[in-house]
């Protein structure tokens, strides 16, 4: 017998008649509305408008081909003041790149993992770091899946710093240096981050699709960049680039590649923290796919071969500008290298020496904006996603208004100017179809990812604009990249010698078998020996910023005739990152200490009820018989305090969604009754062959 029947060759189903018949209400009814305050419906897009392989890749090189891969070297050999060391971490982080892109790839195509007619299997979901955090670290938690300490800490820390605000600062200062106001006000820079800050937003509010087509076209932008100046590092190295006086560029490889400047005495433990930090920056992005997976078109195909050509297109261009010598060595000075922008200098010593006017400069400038534009398009992107699935774990106040889809997009206007008999001719054209434009995306996501960016940039109001990207940069990298990448390498080293969490007997279809490995459940296709040793190494490489950023470092080095070090308090980066994982323990136990209080008074309790609705992610062209398994198309989950012997009462047996076959057909009795999920227990009865229920997150 066939457990998938009912899921073979299923067409996209519609949304649920629910929403049906509210789909002439405006938008804001959907967001504000207060008939059931505690039921939050989103969906995945449809499949013509879902990520492919070239988006996939966009999304990463647009991510990780940042303003690290410029501000990084100066911020580095700051820290080692030695090129040998300085290239040595930069291949380390190559290595903490691609082990990290391993455990990225290993827990999206296995993580989360739902029960679909007795059957575990994984299928594959947006939010990332959250999903993979909640599998492995399930206590301590306020119950059974609900609340976990592990969702309250990554959740408040990614609310409170993952976003771009860093980057919007530096946009704003590149922007105004590359139109010749070198020395502009904090006033000016913090109005245009914002500015720009609320332009990305509106951009992926309003479209969808038009965000993705531009994040595509700056990562080709980015690409071309870094070739050119692979390129012109090869003509200066040739002898073939020119000054405004007809003598060649000046070249400093053979100062650069002296045993004394390229072995210098190096910095602390502190500098080689801060400049790891920094190369942790410049490679974090690889990530990103993973936070989207939901929108990804058969994810399982897709997403680990867009994600190692993504990633490896970067490494290659990374090493080629900046490891390879071709920008440091062969061109700048090493003195230079620490006390000025890299990026800048070569600009100067090449392009900008062609004349007299600060051509160079003002290309660099330029360059880095266009940089940071690429940052903030993606993150805001796929940033929004992962606080939409925060929202949805009820652990914030208003989580309906910040997880529910929302549509406000172009095809709403085009829509009522079609309704209006205005520009027939023109919606009449498939570029210009309302239907095809009309997307609903996390709009209170975005509000919130928002107010998160507005809070960071007037919070570094005080500093100057390089100090500001400095700290915000390093913050994100602290405890996004290297703490939690920390705990997401020990999970999977507890997956595979511990085991994964054992699945309820009541959902399978044998309980009496013996429960399956990691191993099993991966799969032939990651190899055990390769992710325990990537896993390893991408622990290390979060550990030692982590522990080492703590040591007090070496009095900055100061040369004659050089300026002194911008540098921030030493110890500002790790206080301020600890206070925010401190944070977010708090808020746990504050959520702790209120639902005792409310269970004391009340006797109430905190109920997450999530549905989701599945269907085959092969398509009517497959057929090679490869199975691309099952996507996330619907999921309607239910927040809700309800009385206690209400959800004592119902006693042991199955609560899924899907009920067993031979008791599909009992009475079903309504154990929630007079509570908001009424309606909701009273639905899954009725689309018990079609539904499937997650697991993790029974009351």
């Amino acid at each position: 017998m066939d457990d998938f029947a009912a899921y073979r060759n299923q067409s996209r189903q519609a949304e649920p008649p629910q929403r049906d018949a509210r789909a002439g209400d405006s938008d804001f009814d959907s967001l504000f509305e207060d008939d059931n305050p505690g039921q939050i419906y989103t969906s995945a897009p449809k499949e013509a408008f879902k990520l492919g392989y070239f988006d996939v890749m966009c999304l990463v090189l647009n991510r990780m081909i940042g303003t690290g891969i410029f501000n990084s070297p100066q911020r580095v050999m700051q820290g080692t003041r030695s090129t040998g060391a300085t290239l040595l971490l930069w291949l380390a982080g190559v290595v903490y790149c691609l082990s990290g892109v391993h455990v990225y790839i290993e827990y999206g195509l296995n993580v989360p993992r739902y029960t679909i007619n007795g059957i575990e299997q994984s299928v594959p979901r947006s939010g990332g770091d959250l999903n993979y955090l909640q599998y492995v670290y399930r206590k301590p938690a306020y119950r059974k899946g609900t609340v976990l300490l592990s969702t309250c800490m990554f959740g408040f820390c990614f609310i409170a710093l993952g976003n771009m605000a860093g980057n919007c600062i530096n946009f704003a200062t590149m922007v105004l240096s590359a139109s010749g106001n070198d020395d502009p006000s904090s006033g000016a820079v913090r109005g245009i981050a914002i500015g720009i800050a609320i332009l990305t937003c509106f951009i992926h509010t309003f479209s969808r699709r038009g965000g993705i087509f531009l994040n595509n076209m700056l990562a080709i932008i980015k690409v071309m960049m870094l070739l050119l100046i692979i390129v012109t590092a090869i003509v200066v190295g040739a002898g073939g680039l020119k000054n405004a006086d007809g003598k060649p560029v000046t070249k400093e490889i053979e100062n650069n590649t002296r045993p004394s400047s390229a072995f210098a005495e190096s910095g602390g433990a502190n500098g080689y923290a801060h400049a790891f930090l920094a190369i942790i920056f410049s490679f974090s992005g690889f990530e990103q796919p993973n936070y989207v997976m939901g929108e990804i078109s058969r994810p399982r195909r897709k997403h680990p071969v867009a994600m190692l050509l993504g990633v490896g297109t970067a490494i290659l261009l990374y090493m080629a500008t900046n490891s390879l010598t071709l920008l440091q060595m062969v061109v700048v000075p090493s003195d230079d290298q620490i006390y000025d922008n890299v990026a800048q200098r070569f600009f100067e010593l090449t392009l900008g020496s062609l004349n007299n006017s600060g051509t160079g400069k003002r290309i660099f400038h330029a360059f880095l904006a266009i940089s940071s534009m690429g940052n903030i398009i993606v993150m805001t992107y796929t940033a929004a996603r992962v606080k939409q699935e925060i929202a949805k774990e009820g652990i914030i106040p208003y989580a309906k208004f910040f997880a529910q889809d929302g549509d406000i997009s172009l095809g709403r206007l085009l829509n009522w100017f079609k309704k209006r008999g205005m520009f027939s001719s023109l919606l009449s054209t498939r570029w210009l179809s309302p239907e095809d434009h009309m997307e609903r995306t996390p709009v209170g996501a975005f509000v919130l990812h928002l107010a998160s960016c507005f809070v960071l940039i007037f919070a570094t109001w005080s500093m100057d604009p390089e100090s500001s990207y400095t700290l915000l940069t390093s913050l994100s990298a602290y405890v996004i990249n290297a703490f939690f990448g920390t705990f997401l390498g020990l999970g999977i080293l507890i997956l595979r010698f511990k085991g994964p969490p054992k699945t309820d007997k009541d959902e399978i279809q044998s309980p009496a078998a013996p429960p399956q490995t990691w191993r099993q459940m991966t799969g032939k296709h990651i190899n055990p020996t390769l992710s325990v040793i990537c896993a390893v190494i991408y622990i290390i490489g979060g550990l030692w910023p982590i522990v080492t950023i703590w040591i007090k470092p070496n009095e900055p080095d100061q040369r004659p005739g050089k300026p002194d070090e911008q540098r921030l308090t030493w110890w500002l980066v790790p206080t301020i990152t600890w206070s925010v994982i401190g944070g977010s323990v708090f808020w746990f136990l504050g959520f702790i200490a209120f639902a005792m209080r409310r269970k004391h008074k009340r006797n109430e309790i905190f109920v997450v009820e999530k549905k989701p609705e599945f269907e085959s992610a092969d398509g009517p062209d497959d057929s090679d018989g490869r199975t691309g398994g099952y996507v996330l198309v619907h999921e309607t989950v239910y927040l809700s305090w309800i009385a206690g012997e209400i959800h004592e009462s119902k006693g042991s047996g199955t609560t899924g969604f899907q009920e067993r076959p031979d008791a599909m057909s009992a009475a079903p009795v309504n154990r929630y009754a007079g509570t908001d999920f009424e309606a909701f227990y009273q639905e899954e009865r009725v689309a018990a062959p079609t539904k499937a229920y997650y697991s993790d997150y029974r009351p």
